[in-house]
């Protein structure tokens, strides 16, 4: 009786059964294989890794006035600024004034921000753009107030200066589906800034 998988034949009265020689060509194609499942294997490792990581957050369709209108610049714009000492003093003096213009503003408007955040929220989630634009239209006056604030910081910037806080600004207006700190593109220099 032949072992199993192996074929046999007869000469004369003697069986002979047949060995399987591992040829080159067979062991290429053991290794190939081999090598497509490692990869397979760490493709579907990789692809589970990625789908349990939670999504990037993605900006909402517009934001209320969030955080942006607490400072004049957001502190990650003041990092790619990089100001000078005396750049850096002129602008803590023009932001502690904007705090200051800002919470009088607030307060000669009866204006609360986390009330009018959660309008706005509630008006976007409803799709009702009358009230958005109300809301838009209410704090109109303080962000006029900031745009005259980021302009003086403006006087005292470089010219590449002046780019890196156009595309801040720029930045930050795209993110949030608004127009930016005063309601209107950044200014353009004027024609001896360039």
């Amino acid at each position: 009786m032949a072992p199993a998988g192996l074929p046999a034949y007869r000469v004369g009265m003697k069986t002979h059964y047949k060995k399987r020689a591992l040829t080159l060509g067979t062991v290429m194609k053991l290794g190939i294989a081999i090598t497509c499942l490692v990869g397979l294997v760490a493709a579907s490792a990789t692809r589970a890794a990625d789908t349990n990581a939670p999504p990037p957050p993605t900006p909402p369709a517009h934001r209320p006035m969030g955080p942006m209108m607490d400072n004049l610049l957001q502190p990650r714009v003041l990092e790619e600024l990089a100001l000078t000492p005396e750049q850096k003093t002129n602008y803590d003096a023009l932001a502690a004034g904007f705090k200051k213009d800002a919470a009088k503003w607030r307060t000669d408007n009866n204006y609360d921000p986390e009330k009018a955040r959660e309008e706005m929220r509630q008006a976007h989630d409803a799709g009702d753009q009358a009230t958005i634009q109300k809301l838009i239209d209410q704090r109109k006056g303080l962000m006029d107030l900031r745009k005259s604030y980021v302009d003086k910081v403006r006087t005292y910037l470089t010219v590449e200066q002046k780019a890196t806080l156009d595309k801040a600004l720029e930045h930050a207006r795209a993110w949030s589906g608004g127009n930016g700190p005063g309601g209107a593109p950044p200014p353009q220099p004027p024609p001896g800034d360039k």
